[in-house]
């Protein structure tokens, strides 16, 4: 196999998805934090390539992009359901302020550019969602006193 930026994003493509069903049979078993460390390796290593990937405008610069939010999402929803909301919060506020970089930097024609609106509105609705439920149960438990 000739290692040209095609198959390169073929096999991060399916290392990542091999990641992400590792996480998901470790999220279905209520392993949280073997979860969080395939999520969060996927993610990584979506990252490290991403802006090479980008720079080329392939067709499926999208698909990694869709790939990173899918690991973003599973990884905040391991910490929401750890009881660490805020964790989850923060990588989705970093990943949106990351996706929002990468849309100032590509044209509107970019094979990315489409994917990248999606996945940051699927991004930030999530976010919202948890800071309403953090808000809720703020809410519900009263103010905290001091003493």
């Amino acid at each position: 196999m000739s290692w040209n930026l095609e198959n390169v994003k073929r096999v991060l493509a399916d290392s990542s998805k091999v990641l992400q069903r590792m996480g998901n049979y470790e999220f279905e078993q209520g392993q949280w934090q073997n979860a969080n460390h395939y999520y969060m390796n996927s993610i990584l290593l979506l990252r490290e390539h991403l802006s090479d990937i980008l720079k080329h405008q392939h067709e499926q610069a999208g698909e990694v992009i869709i790939c990173l939010s899918i690991a973003v999402q599973n990884l905040s929803e391991t910490y929401h359901r750890q009881n660490r909301v805020n964790c989850g919060i923060s990588l989705l506020s970093r990943t949106l302020h990351h996706f929002q970089q990468l849309q100032n930097t590509l044209s509107s024609d970019h094979p990315a550019a489409i994917a990248l609106l999606r996945e940051a509105c699927k991004l930030r609705l999530l976010m919202f969602m948890h800071k309403s439920i953090e808000d809720q149960a703020t809410s519900i438990g009263g103010p905290i006193l001091s003493s």
